[in-house]
């Protein structure tokens, strides 16, 4: 093995551990709300969206703007170093993609914040009642609608590639998770339509789960063993290098020509046939 091709390993070695180191990093930096147990942000965990931390006028909502940032860039980060680790098929294709939709879709998230807190503000909770159509139009009620759709799909069709790899309690705690994921979303939804006020509560759990899981893939990408070449055979000869235009075209005659050349010089291991 040649020393560029040696460098060539050692290089996506090193970006495949990035990529998972990188990947952890960002599924931490996603549940970044749990800061509110330390910070005096005026805001209720049980009747306040995970967003409302964001707005622009909240304390500290820079601090989790870049958190969302972060956690974007991670997960994309964990997203490709999936994609070059899992064996190449559609499931793995498409549960990247997916993957990398919830990271862009939380980018997304800090760079466009909830416009008004509805647990504070009574004209922006009426408004969100009221006008439903607004709401859905809102950029940041898209890009959250993308991300937990991602991340449950991703979950989803990363478990059966996981489960065909040999990683079945990996793949089980995918899946499960996939589920959980979409039964807390549904319950938020419902609570947003029916008015009660205890949403706070599924989406923080929601959030966690998602961070839960990627932490968990990251956390199996670096358990894995790196990537190598394949190994080389030294007794293996290099066709081009090694056997005359004669020999790769009539490998026969050229046998003889050569047994016959090896007995001439005295070598009786070569007459025997």
């Amino acid at each position: 093995m040649g020393t560029t091709t040696r460098t060539h390993i050692s290089l996506r070695t090193h970006a495949f551990r990035l990529g998972a180191v990188l990947g952890m990093m960002g599924a931490l930096a996603y549940s970044s709300f749990v800061l509110e147990a330390f910070l005096h942000t005026g805001l209720s965990p049980l009747h306040s969206y995970v967003s409302e931390l964001s707005v622009t006028d909240r304390p500290y909502a820079f601090l989790f703007r870049a958190g969302d940032i972060t956690a974007g860039c991670g997960l994309l980060a964990l997203a490709m170093a999936l994609a070059r680790q899992l064996p190449a098929t559609r499931r793995r294709t498409s549960g990247c993609v997916a993957l990398a939709v919830t990271a862009a879709a939380s980018i997304g998230d800090g760079v466009w914040p909830m416009p008004c807190a509805p647990s504070l503000d009574p004209v922006c909770r009426a408004t969100d009642s009221a006008d439903l159509d607004q709401q859905i139009g809102q950029i940041h009620t898209l890009s959250s609608l993308a991300e937990f759709t991602g991340a449950i799909l991703a979950m989803v069709l990363l478990s059966k590639v996981l489960r065909c790899t040999g990683h079945r309690r990996s793949a089980w705690w995918s899946l499960t998770a996939g589920v959980a994921t979409a039964a807390l979303g549904a319950l938020e939804i419902a609570m947003a339509l029916t008015g009660i006020r205890w949403i706070g509560l599924p989406e923080r759990a929601q959030v966690l789960l998602v961070s839960a899981w990627c932490a968990a893939m990251a956390r199996l990408l670096i358990r894995m063993p790196p990537l190598s070449a394949p190994r080389h055979d030294p007794t293996a000869i290099p066709q081009r290098t090694s056997l005359t235009r004669f020999r790769r075209i009539k490998p026969g005659r050229s046998w003889k020509r050569h047994a016959f050349v090896r007995c001439s010089a005295g070598l009786p291991s070569s007459c025997n046939g």
